[in-house]
């Protein structure tokens, strides 16, 4: 807001400085001291009023050019001189450029994603930046907004079923169509009933091993870790597989890829079954127990009973299967075979003394041929 100017004197009183102005200055003349312009608001501050000496003088000097920010002083007192002119109008202050806004900073960019889960968005953009206005000054320009930060990348999820991590495909190895030592602690058994053709090839190298059929009856091949049916699932430990397979072909009227055994004691057979040939998951009959959900994956829990079959004891016999079947196929990845015992026998599916624990692939039915390869295989104890 501007303040007004004093007021001037009477015109009596300017008058007769100007009559005195040849022999004397007017000495102080108070018309002569106008206020200057505020400073800051205002872009042009108040010059002094039209400063009138009494007597003739030097010209009263203007206002003094007003500092941004305080108010701009008057016009000087007029000395004396042969006319007194009217001090000038006094110059505002120019106006104080405000200091430029200091431009936002560029936003941090955003942190790795922890694990799972995706980074946060980037820092936040920088603020406007505030010019400190000078007296008249502008305000500072404002300050460019901050970069948006670039999101951290998603973290890799670790949760769920384990990565697959295939092995190298194995060369050499060999063939055989009986059970013996596959290598170390692995064991390898092979069963046909006689119809179509069927082999296995084991490496040598862990549980690793690959068969080959052509319309077969019913046949299994399998690698891992035998019993001999002395220990409950609870008093042997922790029991884990790890496998990656290749596969090519058909898989006849039904197979199973997964993981295999039974136990005694009562006697029992079962699966767990997380790939196959054609479309799928299989259905091995029986009674639909319910769900569980083991290693990230869902899998739909059967009992089944064979009546008169052959079995481990050597001889036919009515016996038991339980079978969990993965709802979505997937050729590698980490079996947690004893959460499956344990959420088995929740639901009253109680395996006996354990006889074997090995990775399998069975093919039934005729009609079909293929092959298979077990890159990485193992089954550990702990």
């Amino acid at each position: 807001m501007k303040h007004r100017p004093r007021s001037l004197r009477s015109l009596g009183v300017v008058t007769s400085c100007l009559a005195a102005a040849v022999v004397t200055g007017c000495a102080s003349s108070d018309s002569g001291d106008g206020k200057g312009g505020s400073g800051g608001t205002s872009a042009i501050g108040e010059g002094g009023a039209t400063g009138l000496g009494d007597t003739g003088g030097t010209t009263a000097s203007g206002g003094m050019m007003g500092r941004g920010g305080t108010t701009g002083s008057g016009g000087m007192t007029g000395d004396g001189g042969i006319i007194g002119i009217a001090g000038t109008t006094g110059t505002a202050g120019t106006g104080g450029n405000g200091t430029a806004g200091t431009a936002g900073r560029a936003g941090t960019a955003g942190s790795a994603g922890t694990t799972g889960i995706a980074g946060a968005t980037g820092g936040v953009g920088g603020t406007s930046g505030s010019g400190t206005a000078g007296t008249t000054g502008r305000a500072g320009a404002t300050g460019s907004a901050g970069m948006t930060g670039i999101a951290g990348t998603g973290g890799t999820g670790t949760g769920g079923a384990a990565a697959c991590m295939p092995g190298a495909m194995p060369t050499g190895g060999k063939t055989v169509n009986d059970s013996g030592t596959a290598d170390g602690a692995y064991t390898y058994t092979f069963y046909t009933n006689g119809q179509g053709s069927a082999f296995m090839i084991i490496y040598g190298v862990n549980a690793e091993f690959s068969a080959t059929w052509n319309d077969p009856g019913d046949f299994l091949a399998r690698v891992g870790l035998g019993f001999n049916s002395t220990q409950t699932p609870t008093q042997l430990g922790t029991l884990t597989a790890s496998f990656a397979e290749t596969k090519t072909g058909t898989g006849g009227g039904y197979n199973y890829i997964g993981v295999y055994g039974w136990s005694e004691s009562p006697l029992r057979e079962y699966y767990i079954v997380d790939d196959w040939f054609g479309n799928g998951p299989p259905n091995p009959g029986g009674t639909k127990v319910g769900q569980i959900t083991v290693d990230g994956g869902t899998y739909d829990v059967y009992m089944h009973t064979q009546t008169n079959q052959p079995s481990i004891t050597g001889q036919n016999a009515t016996f038991v299967q339980f079978f969990s079947v993965r709802t979505s196929p997937r050729s590698c990845g980490t079996i947690s075979i004893s959460e499956h015992f344990s959420q088995w026998a929740r639901m009253g599916l109680q395996l006996g003394n354990l006889e074997e624990a090995r990775i399998v692939v069975e093919v039934g039915g005729g009609s079909g041929s293929g092959s298979i390869t077990f890159s990485t295989a193992t089954v550990t104890k702990s």
